[in-house]
C-alpha cells in the first residue's frame, strides 16, 4: 500500500480521535494543530489553514518585524498540506496520531519552511553529484529532576560511560526505546555523556530528509519521555554554567553504486570528492555557525579545551576538529559544528550545501589538524551576530537555502538579540553595590 492508503486504512478502524497536523518551525520546535480525526479524514488532501507568522517567530514565539511574513502579507494563512509516510500514531496516547506537513502560501512552497528548505537543496544537489546520501545524527541532551529551586541534573558527576550512572536513568530509557520504535526511530545506543546527567542517544543513518525527520520527532520523544517520569529533558546547548556542553554531530555518506564518493580506493582516507566536500565544509564554517547555532546560548558551547569546536578545522578522528574524519568504515564526514537546540533540517541542508560548493569548485581544506586543534586554525565565531552577518554575507548558502527563509531566519534571530541586548541579566546587577 501507499502512505495515503495506510493512513487512510488506520483512519478507517476508527480508534483515533485526535490527528496532530505537525511541523517545524524555524528553530526545528514542533507546532501543530489537534484536529478531529474524521475532520481530517474527509480535508487532509486540501491541507489545513496555519498562521504563515509561525515560520517566522522564535521558539519562544517572539514576533519581529521585516521577517517578511507579517504585516508584509497582512498576517495571512497558508496551509499546511500531510506528508502521508510520516503519518503515525502517538505511543503515549490510545486516540490520537501524527503527521508532519508540508507547508505552502497561496498553492506554492512556503520559502522559509525549514523542511522544504531541505528538499529544495536535495534537488540542486541531484543535478550536481549523482551520489545517494546517508545522514546519520548524535545528539546530546540533559536530563532534569525538577526541584522547588528549578531543576537538577539526574547525575551528579561526569559519568562518561560509567555503567552506574546509565543505570540510574533506566526506566527513561525502556520508554524511550519503546516510543522510539513505535515511531520509526531506530535507536541504536545510550550512554552516559561526560556531563552530569547528560546523555547521548545514537540511531540509524537515513536519507536526508528522513533522518531530519527523525531528529524532529526524537526531540520531542525524548521530552515526552522524561515528563513521564515528572523529569524533564532539555537539548539546550549549555543549560548550567558549570555544565558540559550538548552537541549536535551530523555524519554524512555518499556511495554511487558500490563506491564511496568521500572515501579513497584504498578505505583509509578521503578521495579528492570528499576533501572537497570538506574544503567547502571549511570555507562556510563561519556561515554555518550562524545557521546551526541557533540561540545565544549555542554560543556559550564554543570554549577552548572542550571537545566542542573551537576553529575552522578539520582532523581525522580528531574530536577536537570542528569537521572530522572518523576511522570506522565506512569513510563519512562529521559535521561537528552544531549545537543540540539546532533545526535537523537545516543542519542537514548548510551541511550538503556548502560541501558540494567546495566539490563543485574543488576547495583544498588544507592539512587535517592533528592534537588539539586550538591555536592551529581560526576560531569560529564567538558573537551570534558575528555569525548571523557571515550567514547573510555568504552568497553561496544564501542562493542555497533561499533568500525569503535566509531574511525570515536573520529578522527572527536578530530580534532575540534584541530583546536580550534589552534585558538587565543578574550578571549585570553585581555592579549594584560597588558602582
Amino acid at each position: 500500500m501507499t502512505g495515503a492508503e495506510e493512513m487512510e486504512a488506520a483512519l478507517r478502524e476508527g480508534d483515533l480521535e485526535h490527528v496532530f497536523v505537525e511541523f517545524p518551525d524555524v528553530d526545528g520546535v514542533s507546532r501543530s494543530k489537534q484536529v478531529d480525526a474524521d475532520y481530517f479524514h474527509e480535508r487532509w488532501r486540501e491541507g489545513f489553514s496555519m498562521n504563515m507568522l509561525l515560520l517566522a517567530v522564535s521558539s519562544m514565539t517572539d514576533v519581529p518585524e521585516g521577517s517578511g511574513y507579517g504585516a508584509e502579507l497582512n498576517f495571512a494563512d497558508g496551509t499546511v498540506r500531510p506528508v502521508p509516510e510520516t503519518f503515525q500514531r502517538l505511543p503515549w496516547r490510545e486516540d490520537a496520531a501524527r503527521v508532519i506537513c508540508d507547508f505552502e502560501f497561496r498553492g506554492e512552497p512556503a520559502g522559509a519552511y525549514t523542511r522544504g528548505v531541505l528538499e529544495r537543496v536535495l534537488a540542486e544537489t541531484r543535478d550536481e553529484m549523482d551520489a545517494t546520501f546517508g545522514v546519520g545524527n548524535e545528539l546530546e541532551f540533559h536530563l532534569l529532576d525538577v526541584t522547588e529551586d528549578g531543576y537538577e541534573p539526574v547525575t551528579d558527576d561526569p559519568h562518561e560511560c560509567v555503567t552506574r550512572a546509565t543505570e540510574r536513568v533506566g526506566g527513561f530509557y525502556d520508554r524511550l526505546k519503546r516510543w522510539c520504535d513505535a515511531l520509526s526511530v531506530p535507536v541504536k545506543s545510550l550512554q552516559h555523556e561526560y556531563g552530569a546527567g547528560q546523555f547521548e542517544v545514537l540511531f540509524e543513518h537515513a536519507s536526508p530528509v528522513a533522518a531530519a525527520d527523525r531528529t524532529f520527532t526524537f526531540r520531542e520523544v525524548v521530552k515526552e519521555a522524561a515528563a513521564a517520569e515528572g523529569r524533564r529533558a532539555t537539548f539546550v546547548a549549555k543549560p548550567f554554567t558549570d555544565s558540559a556542553a550538548n552537541g549536535y554531530h551530523l555524519h554524512l555518506s555518499a556511495f554511487e553504486g558500490g563506491e564511496n564518493r568521500l572515501g579513497d580506493a584504498d578505505g583509509d582516507g578521503l578521495s579528492e570528492t570528499g576533501l572537497a566536500f570538506v574544503g567547502g565544509l571549511l570555507e562556510h564554517a563561519e556561515a554555518l555557525v550562524g545557521l546551526c547555532c541557533p540561540t545565544l546560548n549555542s554560543f556559550k558551547r564554543f570554549t577552548p579545551g572542550s571537545f566542542s569546536p573551537f576553529t575552522r578545522s578539520w582532523g581525522y578522528n580528531n574530536r577536537t576538529a570542528a569537521v572530522r574524519v572518523p576511522e570506522a568504515a565506512p569513510t563519512r564526514i562529521e559535521n561537528r559544528i552544531a549545537g543540540a537546540d539546532a533545526n535537523p533540517y537545516l543542519v542537514v541542508a548548510g551541511t550538503l550545501a556548502a560541501g558540494l560548493h567546495g566539490v563543485r569548485e574543488g576547495l583544498d581544506p588544507g592539512e587535517p589538524v592533528d592534537g588539539d586543534a586550538q591555536g592551529e586554525r581560526p576560531p569560529l565565531p564567538r558573537s551570534p551576530e558575528v555569525a548571523l552577518r557571515a550567514l547573510e554575507a555568504d552568497d553561496v548558502l544564501v542562493d542555497a537555502l533561499g533568500e525569503e527563509f535566509v531574511r525570515a531566519f536573520a529578522a527572527v534571530k536578530r530580534h532575540e538579540l534584541d530583546l536580550f541586548n534589552d534585558h538587565v541579566t543578574d550578571w549585570e546587577r553585581r555592579y549594584l553595590e560597588v558602582m
